[in-house]
């Protein structure tokens, strides 16, 4: 093996070494849960519904039904538009 050949292992080795390390050092934030009580049977849960449009799922647990809000595009009017809303359980029990 020749100097160069051999400079060049080393160096990726420890650029290697070097990212392991970066990995372990500094982990990805962590995502807890809602809090046990679950404030007054609602959840709520935040997702992308299409490309550039985030929306909020609100679970109402006592009447178990799904509703979705989006933010309005409207830069003077920043709140939340309600878009539609589930049964779940009659989404889950397949509508008896």
């Amino acid at each position: 093996m020749n100097k160069r050949t051999l400079i060049v292992a080393l160096t990726g080795l420890n650029l290697l070494l070097l990212s392991a390390l970066v990995v372990t050092a500094f982990p990805p934030p962590q995502a807890h849960a809602q809090a046990a009580p679950l404030g007054q049977n609602y959840a709520m849960v935040a997702g992308e519904i299409r490309d550039g449009v985030d929306a909020v799922y609100l679970v109402d647990l006592a009447r178990r039904r799904l509703h979705v809000l989006v933010p309005n595009r409207d830069q003077n009017n920043r709140r939340m538009i309600y878009a539609g809303g589930r049964d779940l359980q009659r989404d889950f029990r397949g509508g008896r």
